[in-house]
C-alpha cells in the first residue's frame, strides 16, 4: 500500500503502515497535502479530509476509524448553515497516540506525545504530553 500511496503524491515515511486502505478526499493534487513521518501507523478506516495539510509526525500510532478534517464550513446563512468557507491545515506531533475513532477538526495542532482517548473530537490545539479526553486534559507526566 505505502508504495500506492507515494505513487500518489502522499509523502510518506521511512517504515510507516496502514493497516488498511485509508480514504482521502479532496480536490486538485490532494495527495501532495499528505505529509506523514517515519514508523507511523495507522489501523484500518481512517478517513483524510485534503482540502488542506494534514502533517503526521514520527513514531504516531492511529486508531481505527480516525477522521482528520480540514475543510470549514460558514453556519451564517440561516437558509443553509453548512455552506463550504475554506479550509485550514491539522498537525500531529512526533510521538502522539489518537485513539479509535477519535476527530480531529480544522486548524488544530496536536503536540508531541500526547495522547487523545477513543471516539475525542478535537477541536483546539492540545499542548505536548497531555492526556486529551473530551473537555478535560490531564499532563502525562504524572504517570511517568
Amino acid at each position: 500500500m505505502a508504495v500506492a500511496l507515494r505513487a500518489a503524491g502522499v509523502s510518506l515515511g521511512h517504515a510507516s503502515a496502514f493497516w488498511g486502505l485509508p480514504t482521502l478526499v479532496g480536490d486538485g493534487n490532494f495527495c501532495s497535502r499528505l505529509s506523514i513521518g517515519r514508523h507511523t501507523g495507522f489501523n484500518v478506516g481512517c478517513y483524510f479530509e485534503l482540502y488542506n495539510d494534514i502533517r503526521i509526525g514520527n513514531n504516531v500510532a492511529v486508531g481505527h476509524d480516525v477522521m482528520f478534517l480540514t475543510q470549514t464550513y460558514d453556519t451564517s446563512h440561516g437558509a443553509c448553515r453548512a455552506t463550504a468557507s475554506g479550509s485550514l491545515p491539522v498537525e500531529v506531533g512526533d510521538g502522539a497516540w489518537l485513539g479509535a475513532r477519535c476527530t480531529i477538526l480544522p486548524g488544530v495542532k496536536i503536540g508531541a506525545g500526547s495522547v487523545i482517548a477513543a471516539s475525542v473530537v478535537v477541536s483546539k490545539d492540545i499542548p505536548a504530553n497531555v492526556l486529551f479526553f473530551g473537555s478535560r486534559s490531564v499532563s502525562l507526566a504524572r504517570w511517568r
